[in-house]
């Protein structure tokens, strides 16, 4: 027998954690200002007194070569649009895997072939474990690395990564039945225009999009991406960003 679902929760029927949905921005005023400082520091050729503050000049600007940013103030003004998105990005990511993907898998409903999944989850444990000891780190360690746990002895990390790696078997095997009741098909016959399109996109010759992506990828996992777009695109609206408030503000 192959795992398969039979059943899909509907996603958007899914209760969101309150907690995680309103996020407070930093004090950006200030983020800025530390950022322009840093930079400032880091062109600065000036030995200042103690107290005294280096000054970011358009000049050192040029210098970082960032695309469209030529003076102080564009600088400033990408920190402003910029960071909000990428703390927005974040916490989308967070609740995606964290919460709503496991959720959605935990609702559904499947035929599990348990020594197939078993296999996948021992597959990523192995992994796991190998890449913690190329890296020198124990398992703590790379617990807290990869996935931002807390302190678990080495049976819960374990444990951990075996229960995260069957979790994402099964969305898998749920990413592809979902889009394939959509009529969308991730076969020998879409890969060439899979291909092409990603070609024309990246501005690399299609032999090089095939070897960054090739067909078994394409199958297994290009599936999985483009559910969790679906996901993300129907989540990150639902998150609001609020200011910080000022001393004034709160009196």
């Amino acid at each position: 027998m192959q795992t398969k679902v039979t059943f899909i929760y509907d996603y958007k029927q899914i209760d969101l954690p309150e907690g995680m949905m309103e996020l407070i921005l930093p004090d950006m005023d200030a983020f800025i200002e530390f950022q322009c400082q840093g930079l400032a520091e880091k062109h600065s050729s000036i030995q200042l007194a103690e107290g005294q503050a280096h000054v970011l000049t358009d000049d050192m600007i040029k210098k970082e070569e960032l695309p469209g940013i030529e003076t102080v103030e564009d600088y400033r003004r990408a920190l402003m649009e910029e960071v909000p998105r990428v703390i927005l990005a974040e916490q989308t990511q967070m609740i995606l895997m964290n919460y709503l993907v496991p959720q959605l898998v935990q609702r559904s409903t499947f035929e599990i072939d348990d020594e197939e999944a078993s296999r996948e989850s021992l597959k990523r444990l192995e992994i796991f474990e190998s890449n913690a000891l190329e890296k020198g780190l124990s398992l703590q360690e790379a617990g807290r690395q990869e996935f931002g746990l807390p302190e678990m002895d080495e049976g819960q990390i374990r444990q951990y990564v075996l229960t995260l790696a069957r979790t994402n078997f099964l969305f898998r095997i749920l990413a592809h039945e979902y889009l394939s009741r959509q009529g969308k098909t991730f076969d020998l016959a879409s890969y060439s225009g899979y291909i092409k399109e990603l070609s024309e996109v990246s501005g690399m010759p299609e032999q090089e999009v095939r070897d960054l992506v090739p067909l078994h990828i394409y199958m297994e996992e290009v599936p999985v991406l483009v559910m969790l777009d679906e996901l993300s695109a129907w989540l990150e609206p639902q998150i609001s960003l609020k200011a910080q408030e000022t001393e004034e503000a709160a009196e």
